[in-house]
């Protein structure tokens, strides 16, 4: 590994490595270039307090939009009725991905709204 292990990068990048460099919610490629990689971050798919909150196999790259995008995830999965157990972490990443989605389709019509060609 590199002289900044635990710092920047060095702590995520194992998981990222496993994911091929992409978010496993919005596909955006690490590897394309400098600026996607820098977006680049880790997912927890379970919540605190859960016995396999900090398991490697449980944790996935995401972009930063997607690891903020539903914020209210984990409080809201009771009301939403999400399980957590006995999902495996593709399962997990497929029931957070609506969720995903809907936020950044929210942002994409404010985008196209407000910001695209202006």
């Amino acid at each position: 590994m590199t002289s900044f292990d635990g710092a920047l990068r060095g702590y995520a990048f194992p998981i990222h490595q496993r994911d091929s460099f992409k978010c496993r919610y919005c596909g955006v490629p690490g590897s394309r270039d400098f600026n996607s990689w820098l977006t680049l971050s880790w997912d927890h798919l379970l919540p605190k307090g859960h016995p396999n909150h900090d398991n490697p196999d449980y944790i996935v790259t995401a972009c930063n939009f997607c690891n903020t995008a539903d914020n209210h995830y984990f409080k809201l999965a009771e009301k939403r009725g999400l399980k957590f157990d006995g999902l495996t972490p593709d399962q997990l990443v497929a029931q957070r991905l609506p969720f995903v989605q809907a936020t950044r389709e929210e942002y994409e019509s404010f985008w196209k709204q407000y910001v695209s060609n202006k």
